[in-house]
């Protein structure tokens, strides 16, 4: 049986991540993938932060399809309010190539990368070590590891095999459909957020470029209402609305559990990274920056854990403090806001368009938007002051 120092399940930016930074640290990495593909089917709204994106790499054209430089929210009257958000500037990722080029940097670094394998069960750990059974091939064989990360992605079984609770409620399941829309016409250096009960109750719909009259349009919906009327139906008619006759050249569902996070991420030789560990930020359900720079704390984590020669959970609880550091504590306070924030109504928001719209672009602040939405929602009264600290 093979006996690796850290086996990763999951090559998207979180595992990719988290093996090279392992590999890059002289640790003997696997990287599996279930998918022939690393970075497809795409799942993904595949927007970044240029300050998120910066701290692991540098733009490339390669995989920027577009840059960002303005923000919009769209009431449910459709009033487009722009908003002065601090450092605004992102990109817009090809995630087919994105995700790649991070696996490949991996297997650079030494990196063993296997795709179309999947992990179908997980040993309790016993002598210092897991034993992984993976499948290929139509056969199946084990691997050990002293180290599992696990980043399988929203539907994540590595952690629950480990005795982690997974579980998302349907209220805090954001069900999510996209489509890739050609010939249309919009602002193609903005991101575009459309909230409106009528296409995307507890959630919002969005506008995000992809280059000269292409862009992503979706929707994500609460679980809760997901069980009324399928996201696919609603973003028909959000389509239909807004860019009627539009060429479809791509579609895409899936899921984000917008959580705030669950409630443990190591265990003893194992530690859980990304979607599966409910990563992505409650209010937007972005993950790609959350997810990568778990995947490098995971790896930074192994190699310190390694060289003191215990992997217990103990010694890989640097990785949970760096994790609570960098979002999960900001998380968990959005994932309050979110709440606050989807009990408005249509009228609400429309309100808040109208009052922010007669403001000055530099005063149109998240944090003066959500003082106003003090009036109407009170509860977030006790928010506030942390999400402003």
């Amino acid at each position: 049986m093979k006996q690796f120092d850290v086996v990763v399940i999951g090559g998207g930016p979180g595992g990719s991540m988290a093996a090279l930074t392992a590999a890059k640290n002289g640790l003997d990495t696997l990287l599996v993938e279930r998918d022939p593909v690393i970075g497809s089917p795409v799942r993904c709204a595949e927007g970044v932060d240029h300050k998120g994106l910066s701290e692991f790499f540098k733009p490339d054209p390669r995989w920027i399809a577009a840059e960002i430089t303005k923000y919009y929210l769209v009431s449910p009257d459709d009033i487009a309010v722009e908003m002065n958000i601090e450092g605004a500037r992102g990109y817009i990722v090809e995630r087919l190539v994105f995700d790649r080029m991070i696996a490949e940097r991996a297997s650079i670094e030494g990196a063993y990368v296997q795709t179309g394998v999947e992990a179908v069960a997980l040993s309790d750990f016993a002598n210092g070590m897991r034993v992984v059974r993976i499948r290929e091939n139509g056969g199946e064989r084990d691997v050990a590891a002293s180290i599992v990360i696990a980043a399988d992605g929203v539907e994540s079984r590595v952690a629950r095999w480990a005795g982690i609770d997974t579980a998302c409620g349907v209220h805090d399941m954001e069900t999510c459909a996209q489509v890739t829309l050609a010939g249309i016409d919009f602002d193609s250096t903005a991101f575009s957020l459309y909230f409106t009960r009528e296409f995307a109750p507890g959630g919002y719909a969005w506008v995000f470029p992809k280059g000269e009259r292409v862009a992503n349009v979706g929707l994500g919906i609460s679980g809760t209402f997901a069980k009324e009327k399928k996201p696919v139906d609603f973003l028909e008619a959000f389509v239909t609305c807004y860019f009627p006759g539009a060429s479809v050249v791509s579609r895409t569902v899936g899921g984000v559990q917008c959580s705030g996070g669950i409630g443990t991420i190591t265990a003893d030789g194992l530690m859980v990274v990304g979607d599966a560990a409910h990563m992505a930020n409650p209010i937007t359900g972005g993950g790609i920056i959350n997810a990568m720079i778990a995947g490098r704390a995971s790896g930074e984590t192994a190699v310190s854990a390694l060289k003191r020669g215990a992997a217990n959970r103990k010694s890989l609880e640097p990785y949970r403090k760096t994790c609570n550091s960098r979002f999960g504590k900001m998380n968990r306070l959005f994932h309050r806001v979110k709440e606050g924030i989807f009990d408005i109504g249509d009228d609400g928001f429309n309100a808040l368009a109208h009052e922010m719209l007669v403001l000055p672009l530099e005063k149109r602040t998240p944090v003066r938007l959500l003082g106003k939405a003090l009036v109407t929602n009170p509860r977030l009264l006790a928010i506030l002051p942390k999400l402003v600290f």
